[in-house]
Order: C-alpha cells, then sequence, then structure tokens
C-alpha cells in the first residue's frame, strides 16, 4: 500500500546495544529470501512464525474476516503480534509493518524489507529489553487492500488497550536515507531520530509528506505514531513531487520497483539496511530515559 497512490562503519561505542551478531547483512538477506519464497500472506507468514519461535518470545496469530472496499467481497487475513512483557510498565511502544504483498512480483522491498527490520529489532530489543515499556511488534496482513490488517487489530481493542506509541515500517530494503514521517513536527522522537543519525553519519528526512501506509490506522488514534523508509536520497526530491502531484524529473527508483515484477530480492541491499537499524534501535531506546 505503501506508494500505492503515488503509483496507482557505524561509531561502536554508541550502538554497544544493538544486537550486532544477529544483524548481518547475510542475514537480512536471508531472511527477506526465505519471507519472499511464500506465494501467498498464510505461506509468508508461515515463515514469520517460524522466525519469532527461533527468536523465543510469545506471539499470537490473529486471523479477521473483512469486507474489501472496493467490491465488497469477503477478505480472510492473519495478522501476527509478537511481545516482550514488562510487568512494571505501564505504557507499550508497537513496531508494525506489513507482510502481504501485491499479485506481481515478490514483495521484496514492499514489504518484507520492513518485517525483516522489526524482527531484528525485536532481536535487539529481547537482548536488551525496555525498562519502562513493553514493546510489541506487529505483522500486519491485507495492506495492499486498504490497511485492513491494522485496521481490523483497532477496531477489536479499546483505546486503553493500543500501544503508546506505534512505529511503522514499510519499503525498508535500500538506500542512504532514513526517511520519517511524523504526525507532528519538533518531536522528542524526531530529535532523536535526527541526532542519532548524525551521529552514526546517515542522512535523515524528517516531514510530514509521506506515503500511506499503516501508520495512518493508528494516527487516527490518540497514539504517538511515525513510520519509517530507507530509499536513496537522490530519489526522494522526486518521490516528495509526485506527492505533491507534481512531474518529477524521474521516476523514483521504488516507484519502478513496488507493485511490480521487480520487486524481488536481488533489489535489497542489506548492508544499507544493516548500518541503520542501530540509529532507528537507539532513537526508540531514548523513550526509555
Amino acid at each position: 500500500m505503501l506508494f500505492r497512490k503515488l503509483q496507482i562503519i557505524l561509531p561502536l561505542f554508541l550502538f554497544a546495544s544493538f544486537a550486532v551478531g544477529q544483524t548481518t547483512a547475510e542475514n537480512l538477506s536471508k531472511s527477506i529470501g526465505e519471507i519472499t519464497v511464500g506465494a501467498n500472506s498464510y505461506e509468508r507468514g508461515a515463515q514469520i512464525r517460524e522466525e519469532l519461535e527461533k527468536i523465543g518470545v510469545k506471539f499470537t496469530f490473529e486471523p479477521f474476516t473483512a469486507t474489501g472496499r472496493r467490491d465488497g467481497a469477503e477478505m480472510r487475513g492473519w495478522n501476527i503480534i509478537a511481545e516482550i512483557p514488562n510487568p512494571k510498565a505501564t505504557k507499550t511502544i508497537m513496531l508494525g509493518a506489513h507482510y502481504d504483498k501485491v499479485s506481481v512480483g515478490k514483495g521484496a522491498v514492499d514489504n518484507a524489507s520492513g518485517s525483516v527490520a522489526i524482527l531484528e529489532l525485536l532481536k535487539a530489543f529481547k537482548a536488551n529489553p525496555l525498562q519502562n515499556y513493553a514493546l510489541k511488534v506487529a505483522f500486519w496482513d491485507l495492506e495492499e487492500n486498504g490497511l485492513i490488517g491494522s485496521r481490523e487489530y483497532i477496531k477489536a481493542r479499546t483505546e486503553s488497550e493500543l500501544p503508546s506509541i506505534y512505529i511503522n515500517f514499510d519499503v525498508f530494503g535500500y538506500g542512504d536515507t532514513l526517511w520519517l514521517w511524523t504526525q507532528k513536527e519538533g518531536t522528542l522522537f524526531s530529535k532523536a531520530v535526527d541526532e542519532t543519525a548524525k551521529s552514526a553519519n546517515v542522512n535523515s528526512v524528517i516531514g510530514k509528506q509521506y506515503p500511506p501506509s499503516d501508520h495512518l490506522t493508528f494516527a487516527e488514534t490518540k497514539t504517538e505514531t511515525y513510520s519509517f523508509s530507507l530509499i536513496n536520497g537522490d530519489e526522494l526530491q522526486n518521490l516528495l513531487k509526485v506527492l505533491n502531484g507534481e512531474k518529477p524529473n524521474e521516476m523514483p527508483r521504488v516507484l519502478q520497483i513496488i507493485h511490480s515484477n521487480n520487486d524481488t530480492a536481488d533489489k535489497i541491499d542489506a548492508n544499507a539496511v544493516a548500518k541503520v537499524l542501530p540509529v532507528v534501535e537507539q532513537a526508540i531506546r531514548k523513550f526509555d530515559k
């Protein structure tokens, strides 16, 4: 769903807490490749559940049915919710990514990449848990059909059962620029991302222009909401032009990949993903101060 409307050597002292041993380019590539083998959501989800069992965290498999917005047909999906409980915590941070794909391509960039990003962050937070927050990690189904999985999750819960903070990951497979959508500019988390990225010599762009994804469902609630992508900085200007309804100087690479037969595992730059994930982790940990 992300972009649907558009298309119709890190400082070791800073990132010592990240589970670097698990987060290597090789492991990232392997995980994305295994997810993209799945021909449908159930098969892709089965691989994610296998990964969660290896990590050793509790998770629930939540089937749901919903009516399609376009044709009124009943659709069945499966959300997967993992958690690292914290009995002392009164607040929850949720990381989320959709794992379904459109009918063409392998859904590697959109969005096995986001799913693997939150799997790797889950490993890091399990190895070194947050002190003041519980952590949940959500893998949404049927995002490509209209953000249905995340909407159904929210519909089934009261406001008090929703996370205090939701951070989305969509199209997180290559590039030199960490792109953060923020509901409100100048938040503590936005500043944390900017500062942490600069310390790691990672480019970051933070703002309120961003394509639709599951962050929009949480933005309708009282949850503090964000969304990350990882793309090339030199294509972002043209991407923002498309968002504004303007003609780009050239078609951004991401729009030549997603929702097409080009969206395959070879488009992933696992080294780039491995470089920026510690930035994201450290920024999230600043909530815990």
